[in-house]
């Protein structure tokens, strides 16, 4: 494609019309022409509030009128103490949403202060909107509030105390899309613009018409003046701007981010070789349609393991199995497609389809009847498609059958392996013993499916497609993360990629390690004659970027699953692959280990400067229910928030959390004008400045200073006259409250216990027993020696292994608990019962858990496949490493399943790491016949 030649008149109306399009789709349907709408309350300010500080705030209440409130104009009268101002937002649950300190010293006062919010809202939801100080205090604005001012503004407070009459002074501006009018008129100007510029290329320079230039050369020429402006805005936004940060050393570093990301497009736009796998495979529309198919699966895959209700899980579990249904659908040649019995079919399974999704609809006054409808819809279409491969299958079998003499003197096709018949003999098994689970069936069902699929038609290049879709998926994903998913650093400070939790992550970036390695591994064996690196680079560039972005994404994790996981796996596929080489196998093993490490090295820092960069640009940020914290970082108005994920704060987790070294005490305040070059707050509440010693000691709360030695009679009395009487006021209620119900309850205990007493000695008391008392037995004595002997051991064993515990993360109590409650037959419910009473997710351990949720011969026999997998893949790569692209690839993900598995429970119809464990393992099931 890229050596293809043109006329360069027609590459010049090609690129006329390609930025047309661009420029076309911008206004609809992507809507990225916007306007903004301002709203007021549309009173007059009529006074100025009183002291707003750290114990005193305003709280405004606003009705969405728009979905997208992209900043605030609020009245500033003066600025008293201090730096900053908080401003916080509630949604209707009164659920934080939005959080951040807005710089209030380069103001012009009085007057309007422009807040960024960039905060997606409900339309027509009623928001709470607090204001009040950081370590400062100030003033701001009130309005008239009555009939003839608008009605969005729905209640206004002053410190937890309602005002009739007032709101506060502000200007709320709202982001929409242009209107259709004026979008309809852009385009029509855009359609112009570009047939005037057409019409001038025509009339101009007759004899480049006929000149001849390559794709190539035109991608190089409007690609290079796109990259070059690209990467020099990114870096002066960088610095001088600091944009993103203020710190040298984190400017510094995304600054050579920026440099490597730029240097590798500029390779990619320049580079003269297009040797990426099969040319064949990548350009033919039907594997990549198979790759964005399975892309697709994944992706729901994902989105199932989001899901926190019932109702999503069903929704995304079924459109991953329409997707995997088309897989194989599409699987089937187009010959044998294109015939009157699959047209036939269509029509007569589509009619009833629709008749009974019309008979079953759930009516709309039902709880969730979109999604109850929606999962019928899928349903039905699972249906046709099941039965679109089964009418097929059926056909080609009979036609086999019927021509059995040709088929047997072609002597080509597939026959089932060993492993082949282990899988399907472990899928009856997980059937028989489903115990309610119908996923498994399922699973098996599509396993089944796809060995017919294999068998009946086979795959071009089948590991390769699995590898591209896989990665395809992955690209897209982060794409995704790019746009909408930021990198924060706290609140575990471990990137989550498109998930809501790092568990799934590392699950999930272990697979598309996996095949980003046997992809990079594959393409250095196909060139390990090459002595040159720049030859190899050429070669392997594509491969080398994907796999080193994918490493940095998996270290982003910072998990130690997906570690050892990845670690493992390196270490068994170098081992395989050490047999490609008959001499030399050292230095093959230095070209490979060296060839993966430098790409990690280079496209991390890249992949950590986008990923920080491109979400706070785009300001879109998506989060999920159960994600807390980092508040900051909710809406688009930050930027340079403390709260985004910087190259010190992720030293300091990895070494923490992955070395066990503590290298640094990471302390970098979003208030950075409170702080001293020493790192010491120079202000305490209220504003008020505090003394060296103050500092130094970190005394910046009201009572602490109000109690200090330090403070003066005048900021002392200033900070009771501003809120501090009443604060110590209510604090000395409070510890009278406190004590009033200490000493209550040491009554009543005493109570109790003098009743306990009086009741004991009311009781007669036997003579007898006292009489039969006798000193303990020599031997009863020994015996108790030996059991307070056992139990000091036991007592120490408890504590030799608290160490293992604690780096289980709590894993070996969970791991006994499902062994002791073991059945041959399973159980229905997937949780045992730990030591506590309590209920257990999942044994955190795949083997435990098929053993567990399926009976004992389930576990065994997937004990079983698993290693006879890593033997036969280790088998299949030796045997067709010359013939297969990404051979490999069945070997590598058992060994990365295998080893997730140990800690996590990765076996489910909707695990991405299942799934792509099930469609890496077909080329071992089968045997070709040659």
């Amino acid at each position: 494609m890229r050596r293809k030649v043109v006329y360069k008149s027609t590459a010049i109306r090609a690129i006329i019309i390609f930025f047309a399009i661009i420029a076309i789709l911008s206004v609809f349907p992507l809507r990225i022409w916007q306007r903004t709408i301002t709203e007021r309350g549309g009173g007059e300010i009529v006074q100025t509030s009183d002291r707003i500080n750290d114990y005193h705030d305003v709280v405004q209440k606003f009705i969405a009128q728009y979905d997208r409130l992209e900043s605030i104009d609020i009245y500033l009268e003066d600025v008293e103490l201090g730096n900053y101002m908080s401003m916080v937002f509630y949604n209707e649950n009164m659920e934080q949403i939005y959080q951040r300190f807005v710089y209030l010293r380069d103001a012009s006062l009085p007057g309007y202060i422009n807040v960024r919010v960039g905060l997606d809202l409900n339309v027509g939801e009623t928001y709470t909107m607090i204001i009040n100080g950081a370590f400062s205090t100030f003033y701001v604005a009130f309005e008239h509030s009555g009939e003839d001012t608008s009605p969005y503004f729905v209640s206004f407070a002053y410190h937890d105390t309602t005002v009739e009459g007032l709101q506060l002074a502000a200007g709320y501006n709202y982001r929409q899309p242009i209107t259709k009018s004026m979008s309809l008129l852009i385009i029509a100007g855009i359609i112009l613009v570009a047939a005037l510029l057409i019409i001038i290329e025509k009339l101009t320079d007759r004899e480049r018409r006929n000149k001849l230039v390559t794709v190539h050369q035109v991608v190089k020429t409007v690609g290079n003046p796109i990259a070059a402006i690209g990467t020099l805005a990114m870096m002066i936004l960088i610095y001088p701007l600091k944009y993103f940060d203020q710190r040298p050393l984190e400017n510094a570093f995304l600054e050579l981010g920026v440099v490597i990301a730029a240097v590798l497009v500029f390779y990619a736009i320049n580079h003269e070789s297009d040797a990426t796998l099969d040319v064949k495979l990548w350009h033919n529309f039907k594997n990549f349609t198979q790759m964005g198919l399975i892309a697709a699966a994944v992706w729901f895959c994902c989105e199932y393991m989001n899901a926190l209700y019932t109702i999503y899980q069903t929704l995304a579990e079924r459109k991953e199995m329409i997707f995997l249904l088309l897989f194989l659908c599409i699987s089937i040649p187009f010959s044998r497609i294109k015939s009157l019995r699959n047209l036939i079919y269509l029509i007569v399974a589509g009619g009833i389809g629709i008749w009974y999704r019309m008979g079953h609809l759930v009516p709309a006054d039902e709880k969730e009847y979109d999604l109850k409808n929606a999962a019928l819809t899928y349903g039905i279409i699972i249906a046709v498609l099941a039965g679109f491969l089964i009418l097929n299958f059926a056909a080609e079998i009979y036609y086999r059958i019927k021509g059995r003499e040709e088929y047997l003197e072609k002597r080509t096709g597939f026959k089932i392996s060993v492993f082949g018949i282990l899988l399907l003999v472990f899928f009856a098994v997980l059937i028989v013993f489903r115990n309610t689970r119908w996923w498994g069936v399922v699973l098996a069902v599509f396993v089944a499916g796809l060995m017919v699929t294999y068998a009946l038609y086979g795959f071009k290049e089948y590991p390769e497609l699995i590898l591209g879709g896989l990665l395809l998926n992955f690209v897209v994903s982060m794409g995704y993360c790019w746009m909408y998913r930021s990198f924060a650093a706290f609140n575990t400070g471990r990137y989550a990629f498109v998930f809501h939790t790092v568990t799934v992550t590392a699950e999930y970036m272990t697979v598309m390690e996996c095949a980003s390695a046997v992809l990079l591994l594959y393409k250095i064996y196909t060139i390990r004659d090459e002595k040159s690196f720049k030859a190899r680079f050429r070669y392997l560039w594509k491969e080398f970027i994907l796999f080193g972005f994918v490493t940095a994404y998996m270290i982003f994790t910072i998990s130690r699953t997906s570690y050892l996981a990845c670690a493992v796996m390196f270490i068994c596929m170098l081992a395989i692959t050490a047999t490609d080489c008959h001499s030399g196998r050292l230095r093959y093993l230095g070209i490979q280990v060296g060839t993966m490490a430098l790409a990690v090295i280079l496209c991390f820092p890249a992949a950590f400067a986008l990923q920080r960069i491109f979400p706070a640009l785009v300001a879109h940020p998506k989060k999920f229910l159960i994600e807390t914290g980092n508040f900051g970082l909710y809406g688009g108005g930050q930027p340079d928030n403390h709260l985004y994920m910087n190259i010190e704060r992720f030293v300091d987790l990895f070494s923490e959390k992955i070395l066990g070294v503590d290298i640094m005490d990471y302390n970098y305040p979003e208030d950075i004008a409170n702080f001293n070059d020493a790192g010491y707050s120079t202000v305490g509440e209220n504003g008020v400045p505090l003394t060296e010693y103050q500092s130094m000691t970190m005394c910046y709360s009201l009572p602490e200073i109000v109690a200090s030695s330090q403070t003066s009679p005048e900021i002392r009395q200033y900070l009771l006259d501003t809120g501090g009487a009443e604060l110590l006021e209510n604090m000395r209620l409070e510890e009278e409250r406190l004590e009033a119900e200490r000493l209550e309850a040491e009554a009543a205990a005493q109570e109790a216990e003098n009743a306990s007493n009086v009741e004991e000695s009311g009781e007669e008391i036997n003579s007898d027993d006292l009489t039969d008392a006798k000193e303990p037995s020599d031997d009863t004595a020994d015996s108790q020696n030996d059991e307070n002997q056992d139990g000091e051991e036991s007592s120490d064993n408890a504590q030799g292994t608290d160490g293992i515990e604690e780096f289980s993360n709590g894993r070996i109590t969970i791991f006994k608990s499902y062994l002791q409650q073991m059945t041959p037959f399973g159980h229905d419910e997937m949780g045992a019962v730990l030591p506590t009473g309590e209920i257990a997710i999942h044994a955190h351990n795949t083997y435990i858990q098929v053993m567990f949720d399926h009976g004992i011969l389930a576990g065994i026999v997937f004990l079983f496949m698993m290693a006879f997998a890593f033997f036969a893949g280790a088998k299949y790569y030796v045997k067709n490493r010359d013939e297969v692209s990404g051979a490999l690839l069945p070997f590598a993900m058992t060994v990365g399943f295998g080893i997730a598995a140990l800690s996590e429970w990765v076996f489910q119809l909707s695990n991405p790491m299942a799934i792509a464990l099930v469609l890496s393992l077909m080329p071992i099931t089968f045997k070709k016949i040659k």
